[in-house]
Parts: C-alpha cells; structure tokens; sequence
C-alpha cells in the first residue's frame, strides 16, 4: 500500500512544482526563495545534462517501459524490504513525472538552480534517492549480525 502512495506523492509533489513554476517564473527567469533555495525556469528537450537533446518523446516511451516493467515485478513480489520498495515507487513516481512533462510538452521543465550545470526538478530528484535506496539496500545485509555467528560467541 505505501508503495503506491510513495509513487502518487512523488508524481505529484513533481507536477504541482512544475505547474507553479511555468505559471510564475517565465523562462530563464531567477528568483530566490527564503533566501536559500535558488529557482530559475529551463526548459530541457533531452535528458541528464540535455543528452539526447529532442528526444523527449522516445525517452518518455523508455521511461515508461522500464516503470511497467517495474509494476509487474513488483506485482511478483520481486522488489522485497522497505529500501528497496521506497527507492523503485521514487524511481516509477519521478520517470513518470518527467515522461508526462516529455509526452505533454516534448521537453522537461527543470527549476531547482544548484550550479549553472546542475538545474533539476524533483523527479530528477526522486530518482537520485531511488539509486541511493536501492544501493542502501543492497549493503544492509553486510551490517545485520549473523543468527549464526551469535550463537558461536555464546556458546564459546
């Protein structure tokens, strides 16, 4: 259950940002928020870094394959423990976002100024924390204490 809502708040928190920026900051715009958080409105036609610069419909298709395919293994059961279902519901939540804004618009509305190198929206953001969930997950069994190896110590 909270899987699917961690996917409808990631999709939306993404596409209520973006409708707030294309309706408030006009393009290429900078504005500062509670003097820290630095927006400016771009357009992006590509992805990461505008790699593949006017390919947003055929990304969006990728996008939204690759979260099928997600869906249906979640479905089998094949995504287990709470990192590992938080960062695959970020990652389907935030390709979704960005596959809506590239089959609407061909482009991606991007407002989150870093550097002049590094503007993103929350998708982008969503999938950088589902790469670091599910690579989080991947090392807690390295840091559980072994049943087994307990049980030695006691005994000896």
């Amino acid at each position: 259950m909270y899987f699917y809502l961690f996917i409808v708040l990631a999709l939306c928190i993404d596409q209520a940002t973006k409708i707030a920026i294309r309706a408030n900051v006009a393009l290429g715009e900078k504005k500062e928020l509670w003097g820290f958080i630095r927006l400016t409105h771009l357009e992006n036609t590509g992805s990461s870094g505008n790699m593949l610069h006017g390919q947003g419909r055929l990304l969006a298709i990728l996008i939204l394959t690759l979260a099928g395919i997600a869906l249906y293994l979640k479905s089998r059961g094949r995504f287990r423990g709470t990192l590992t279902q938080v960062g695959v519901a970020l990652f389907i939540g935030g390709g979704i976002g960005n596959a809506l804004d590239r089959i609407l618009y061909n482009q991606v509305t991007d407002f989150l100024y870093f550097a002049d190198a590094a503007t993103m929206n929350f998708a982008d953001i969503w999938v950088f924390l589902a790469f670091v969930c599910i690579v989080a997950s991947q090392f807690k069994p390295l840091f559980k204490p072994n049943a087994a190896g307990l049980e030695d110590k006691r005994h000896t």
